[in-house]
């Protein structure tokens, strides 16, 4: 497979995705909300106090804002927080609102009751506005937007690395099953993941060829053989050996003690040979043995490896 094309079409998505997220951010939002409406006012005993707010929610300021209201109706600007707006008839406009800014404005309404309805339009240089209803309805500022993307990323960035983490403590720990044969086969020895480590001394010196442990010629008799292990100790530790075989034929009929080699003993410089006998099936097909070795030093340092023994090595004759 073509490393470059998948990595070329990761970057176009991750583009993508990145363009999606600032267009998403920067896109203008322009709103109108009504938050209240006083039904008595002491300007005029017909009239009626609107409070109205224009407010940008986008990235960029908003220039030319021009609120369109229903012609029919009498309007008189009462107050403001921006000095800037002005009322002239049914159209109110103010020069610019900057972001996460808004323009609020009280307006004498007369001729009638106002209400959302009365908004006809609200448009600026870049966009068009929107009414809102409820307080509820209003989307945050782009601050506010841009501060949950950031939370997010941290999430997942901290999720990420507890993930990392935790499959590396697991790996270092209790070994890992994505290793390559090579980190695990050692001698024809498969060496369970969880010993595969440079830093086991054990593992060290067996995949050095310091440690050997190797099978000789076998003696095979018509439902058993005796499998002579040669085992050498040329590392500088001292090494406690535990060796057992079977076979899926039953192994009542050998003892114990010859099926096993318990707690043995060598010191760096040593080697012995241990045979051990095994109970093997009738069928020629099925006269294979397995293996398993269990080596520690006095400083506690252990490995476990196992080895299927076929036909051959057993000297059976097909």
């Amino acid at each position: 497979m073509n490393v470059q094309p998948l990595s070329i079409v990761f970057a176009l998505i991750a583009g993508l995705v990145l363009a999606g997220i600032l267009g998403w951010i920067r896109r203008p939002r322009l709103v109108v909300f009504v938050p209240r409406l006083f039904s008595h006012s002491s300007i005029s005993d017909k009239g009626q106090i609107a409070e109205i707010s224009v407010m940008n929610r986008g990235f960029k300021t908003e220039e030319n804002v021009e609120l369109s209201l229903n012609p029919l109706l009498h309007f008189e600007l009462v107050g403001s927080n921006n000095p800037d707006a002005t009322l002239s008839r049914a159209k109110l406009s103010i020069p610019r609102i900057g972001s996460a800014d808004d323009c609020s404005v009280l307006l004498q309404v007369e001729n009638g009751r106002f209400s959302k309805d009365d908004i006809v339009s609200c448009l600026s240089k870049e966009t068009k506005a929107v009414v809102a209803t409820k307080l509820e309805e209003v989307p945050v500022t782009a601050q506010q937007r841009v501060g949950v993307i950031l939370f997010i990323g941290a999430g997942l960035l901290f999720a990420f690395g507890a993930i990392k983490g935790i499959d590396y403590y697991v790996e270092k720990e209790f070994g890992t099953a994505r290793g390559t044969d090579e980190s695990k086969k050692t001698q024809g020895w498969t060496v369970l993941p969880v010993y595969a480590d440079r830093d086991n001394a054990i593992f060290a010196a067996f995949a050095d060829g310091k440690l050997r442990i190797g099978t000789n010629i076998s003696t095979v008799r018509r439902d058993s053989a005796d499998i002579p292990f040669i085992i050498e100790n040329n590392s500088s530790m001292p090494l406690t050996i535990d060796l057992g075989i079977t076979a899926a034929a039953p192994q009542d009929g050998i003892a114990y003690e010859k099926r096993h080699v318990n707690d043995k003993l060598l010191l760096p410089g040593d080697s012995t040979t241990e045979v051990l006998t095994v109970a093997l099936p009738k069928e020629a097909a099925r006269r294979t043995a397995v293996v398993e070795v269990f080596l520690s030093t006095p400083s506690g340092e252990t490995l476990k490896a196992t080895r299927l023994l076929g036909a051959v090595d057993l000297g059976v004759k097909p």
